[in-house]
């Protein structure tokens, strides 16, 4: 039997075609998912911490000069040490004429060429003092002489001058969003700073990273932290994007959907390619051969064709996620999808899936083909209907598991685990397709009862059609009702991301930027000055002073005018009125109080009695400027905060921020400038880079869905041969037999991409409330157009996929047609 299997295989390779096409497109649609995945994280970790992807251990805090540069003498000598670096790093100011004075960060460059991650744009690398290369994006060009002014942890530093000599490639990096960065060699940022400046060892190595970690560790002491230079990569990406497995979860997530969709259509692609060999099966059995002996045959040839399959799909995922990184690097984006990444297991996986669901897709088409007696499969093939019990199982199968879905989904949300409501989306959309032979013919029959009254007789027996064979309506509806769902959901959670995900970061960063003096406070002239900024929308003065609370708890109180704070706040908080003090609910607890408690607050000699008002998470304690001046606060101001202008490019924001930067560097030389501006652009920057990962990857559903409704409607025309020659022979014309089927396509298409709309869409909003929660949620961000147009284009495809099977019906004559 293995050896007629094999023969017949290769007598009618193109009878594969169908099949191979389909877990080809499937098994490159999970590779490219994953590679993109891995791809994507590699990326974004590169991007954000390339500084140490040469680096096999760091030491993050190595002290002052003498104390680094006495740790890198002791473990250059270990077994496996390449090359070890003490960077030094200060903040600095550069002014140069014509261009203004920058704020930023001078770091040393390593001797070592296996520690040099800098990238040069143009120019060459300082050799020698006097010399300084500038970041990309400083606007300053080579050959420029700038006045370098350094100040370390001893305090500032006379400026020196040092002439332009290259511009690092900084793109991608969020050093270019941290105003101006300098490099220079070691001894020279020595000079400046008079080493003080702090300090991180890194080393370059031979081996394992986390042995290597282990015996830097055994030498420098229990005090030092080290850590392999992958951990402090990780790290420092971790400090500007926050945890990167959820955007990866939400990824695999999506190519766990698209195992499903592949599973669904390949069972469809060997439903048809069995019904067409019906009659050739019968007779393998009329003349000896078993049922399962056919059985195993027809397994034989799904395994040939998974594997076969899923070798090209592996490589055309590959090419696949190779095209998508070749775009975004095309289109400049913030962060660059860099070196593609290809991982074992995104290969293991692709092959596994094509393989065993093409296999286990295979099954239950071989056992239909053999449950007839071999002379009722030489008859004509024929549709059956369903039995009473299978209806029934059906029913409560497909009922319980959008149960189940919809508390999987519910508790997604409710916990905020992406994961868990993944599941249960998955778990729902099964359940749909399971009930749909119940849903769709109905839904079919109410949505085209008063077209098909229009277009005549025809119109009405393709509705007829729907409810007469349940079965096969359903069929042709499920591939393009999985594949709209997706590309749905995917679509819906675009559009409602994109809306919630500012207000995620305003939760996290309600200010963009802070200005923080010391005791003696800011000079009166910086906030208006920086008011004028072009840029900047709202600023407001905080005092500060610290008193003692409670049961002499120190609690530092920060005054506020509610008015003007409130405009630079990107979320409410809770401002507090006149004889209030607004605390955080950890505070709260801390301090022992309550909402709508009196707490005595003691400070500069006098007792005051507030009233406690909950504010939000993190918050610093506030309360009114009289408050805060009458429990001893300079009037002076301490802080300041500062609103920058809403949809302001990463450019713009750069130059805004430089500038409130050389202004504060000018009136207030000891302040320190920080915020959240530069790290939302940073984390912006990269969301939009995944996001067109995924967009890029929707088109292949739609692919996946258009082969689906293409083979069930090939075994429709297969199952109703004596169908089309007795309506030939009544009259209706080739043209009209083609209209009738297209049209009868295209109800269900409608329908099923109707249908995989609203559960898309409801999938959709789960995924992104179980992201960043219910309250994050944007009213009025769903994207109609966009939806409509997926309705559209499923009629569409409907109309495509039916083509070619309403020609083959169409062109056979009436008499050859009722003959079977």
């Amino acid at each position: 039997m293995l050896s007629l299997t094999l023969a017949q295989a290769r007598a009618h390779a193109g009878r594969y075609l169908a099949s191979v096409t389909a877990v080809l497109i499937a098994v490159a649609f999970v590779v490219a998912t994953m590679v993109l995945s891995a791809t994507t994280s590699a990326s974004v970790t590169n991007s954000l911490a390339g500084q140490y992807r040469t680096s096999a251990v760091v030491v993050p805090d190595a002290g002052d000069a003498a104390h680094a540069h006495a740790a890198a003498e002791r473990v250059s000598g270990l077994p496996g040490v390449v090359a070890v670096a003490a960077d030094a790093s200060a903040p600095v100011k550069v002014s140069a004429a014509g261009h203004g004075t920058k704020y930023g960060t001078v770091t040393s460059l390593a001797s070592a060429e296996a520690l040099r991650w800098q990238r040069l744009a143009q120019g060459r690398f300082p050799a020698g003092p006097g010399e300084v290369a500038l970041g990309s994006g400083s606007g300053v060009p080579i050959g420029t002489r700038v006045a370098v002014g350094v100040s370390g942890p001893g305090g500032g530093h006379p400026a020196a001058e040092a002439t332009v000599v290259g511009e690092v490639d900084l793109s991608g990096g969020p050093q270019a969003l941290s105003g101006v960065t300098a490099f220079a060699t070691a001894e020279q940022v020595g000079a400046w700073t008079g080493g003080a400046a702090s300090h991180e060892i890194r080393i370059a190595g031979t081996g394992d990273q986390q042995r290597l970690a282990s015996e830097v560790s055994a030498v420098l002491g229990p005090d030092a932290l080290v850590r392999t230079g992958a951990d402090q990569a990780e790290q420092a990406a971790r400090a500007y994007l926050g945890d990167t497995d959820t955007l990866r979860n939400v990824l695999l997530a999506f190519a766990a959907v698209a195992v499903v969709v592949a599973g669904l259509v390949i069972a469809n692609t060997f439903a048809v390619l069995l019904a067409a060999r019906t009659r050739e099966l019968a007779l393998l059995r009329c003349v000896g051969a078993t049922a399962r002996q056919v059985r195993r045959g027809v397994r034989i040839e799904a395994l040939v064709v998974g594997a076969v399959a899923s070798a090209a799909g592996v490589g055309v995922g590959i090419g696949l996620a190779w095209a998508v990184t070749r775009v975004v690097t095309a289109l400049d984006a913030p962060v660059p999808l860099g070196t593609l990444d290809v991982t074992p297991t995104a290969i293991g996986a692709g092959l596994l899936v094509g393989i065993v669901v093409t296999y286990l897709a295979a099954v239950a088409p071989a056992r239909a083909a053999t449950r007839v007696s071999p002379l009722a499969a030489l008859a004509p093939a024929e549709a059956t209907p369903e039995s009473v019990g299978s209806s029934r199982a059906r029913l409560v199968a497909g009922t319980t598991a959008v149960a189940l879905g919809a508390v999987l989904l519910a508790a997604g949300v409710r916990t905020e685990q992406v994961t868990i409501a993944c599941a249960g989306g998955i778990a729902a959309a099964l359940g749909v397709v399971v009930l749909g032979r119940s849903v769709v013919p109905r839904a079919v029959a109410a949505v085209g009862r008063l077209p098909g009254r229009l277009v005549g007789p025809l119109g009405e027996l393709a509705v007829g059609n729907a409810l007469r064979n349940p079965r096969r309506t359903t069929a042709t509806a499920t591939a393009l009702l999985v594949g709209v769902t997706v590309t749905a959901t995917m679509v819906v959670g675009i559009a409602t991301v994109r809306a919630a995900a500012p207000r995620a970061l305003d939760e996290q960063f309600p200010v963009d930027v802070t200005i923080d003096a010391a005791a003696a406070g800011l000079p009166p002239d910086l906030g208006p000055r920086i008011a004028g900024l072009d840029g900047v929308t709202a600023v407001s003065a905080l005092l500060g002073t610290e008193v003692t609370a409670g049961d002499g708890d120190r609690l530092a109180l920060v005054g506020t005018d509610p008015d003007t704070t409130r405009a630079t706040l990107r979320i409410p908080l809770t401002l507090p009125a006149a004889g209030e003090v607004s605390l955080s609910p950890q505070r709260i607890d801390e301090l022992g109080t309550a909402p709508g408690r009196r707490l005595e607050l003691v400070g500069g000699g006098v007792t005051r009695s507030l009233t406690v008002v909950a504010g939000r998470e993190g918050q610093p304690a506030l309360v009114g400027r009289a408050d805060a001046l009458s429990l001893g606060a300079s009037p002076a101001a301490r802080s300041l905060w500062v609103r920058l202008a809403d949809g302001s490019a990463d450019d713009a924001l750069v130059t805004v921020r430089n500038e409130i930067t050389d202004v504060t560097g000018r009136l207030a030389p000891t302040a320190e400038v920080g915020g959240a501006a530069a790290m939302r652009a940073t984390m912006e920057s990269v969301f939009d880079v995944l996001l067109l990962v995924v967009v890029g990857l929707l088109s292949v559903a739609v692919l996946i869905a258009l082969i689906g409704v293409g083979n069930t409607m090939a075994l429709s025309v297969i199952e109703r041969r004596r169908e089309s020659g007795l309506l030939r022979a009544l009259g209706v014309t080739r043209t009209g037999l083609r209209s009738l089927l297209i049209s009868e396509a295209v109800l269900v298409a409608v329908v099923a991409s109707a249908m995989g709309v609203v559960l898309g869409s409801v999938l959709g909003v789960a995924g992104t409330a179980s992201l960043f929660g219910l309250d994050d949620l944007v009213p009025g961000s769903m994207p109609w157009l966009q939806l409509a147009s997926i309705v559209l284009v499923g009629g569409v495809a409907g109309v495509i996929a039916a083509l070619v099977p309403a020609r083959t019906a169409a062109r056979a004559t009436p008499v050859r047609a009722l003959a079977g």
